[in-house]
């Protein structure tokens, strides 16, 4: 469908725009850092420059040291002026790649909202053409027995009770189970001997309930999906019954 090659599109162009945020924030930071070195540098360079005009009029006074304190002087002079024109040049990049920064995000964030108005168009073409589909019941899969191959009742009881058995005792387990997992989950992801904790991101599925509030908002029914019908085995009663457990065929 073009909506959903369009929101590819869209997902493709604000994966590189939040790559070039990324490295563009980065080289803001780095500027910034130069910029503030730069700065310091060149405060350092004008307190050393204050001294060296104090240490020549001192010089001039006493008559002794005019040489070296000329010559100092002018140094810290010529040492002002270049750091004055890089820590000009220094802020002039910071700005620039500031600037850069702020486009970068207002341009990430454009296209946010672009994709995620193509995304919302994208379900709801889905969800329309999901409408229209013909809905039938769910296929009949279990196999019914007919009128000849019924076994005997007291067959029936002694597999529905080897059933609710096992069942139960799978239920208790698996809720012993999910409290140790529980108990596990606490623990950050790492390595602890011979266990092994890792976390995969989960994927993503369709908001069935948002879906559904977008259709309401229309005044119109989300489609529905027929499920298989579901099979359940009372044998509580034969619980205060022991029946002797025939083997599984």
């Amino acid at each position: 469908m073009d909506a959903t090659k369009k929101t590819a599109q869209l997902m493709a162009r604000l994966v590189e725009a939040e790559t070039t945020l990324r490295d563009t924030r980065r080289e803001e930071a780095r500027t910034e850092r130069a910029a503030t070195r730069a700065a310091d540098r060149l405060t350092a360079a004008r307190t050393d420059l204050v001294a060296a005009r104090r240490d020549l009029r001192t010089a001039e006074r006493t008559g002794k040291g005019l040489a070296v304190a000329t010559r100092r002087l002018a140094t810290r002079t010529a040492r002002v002026e270049n750091l004055t024109t890089a820590a000009r040049e220094a802020k002039a990049t910071a700005t620039a790649a500031r600037r850069a920064a702020r486009t970068a995000a207002r341009r990430l964030d454009t296209l946010g909202r672009r994709a995620a108005l193509a995304a919302s168009r994208t379900v709801e073409a889905i969800a329309h053409r999901l409408g229209e589909t013909t809905l039938t019941p769910a296929a009949e899969t279990d196999r019914l027995l007919d009128a000849a191959e019924m076994p005997a009742v007291e067959e029936i009881e002694a597999k529905a009770a080897a059933f609710d058995d096992l069942d139960q005792r799978a239920k208790d387990l698996a809720k012993q189970a999910d409290a140790h997992k529980v108990w596990l989950r606490t623990l950050p992801t790492g390595i602890y001997g011979r266990v092994v904790i890792t976390r995969t991101p989960g994927r993503s599925v369709l908001d069935g309930t948002q879906v559904a509030l977008d259709y309401a908002n229309k005044g119109l029914t989300p489609p529905r999906k027929a499920t298989r019908t579901s099979f359940k085995v009372d044998a509580t009663a034969l619980r205060e019954t022991p029946v002797a457990l025939a083997p599984a065929a």
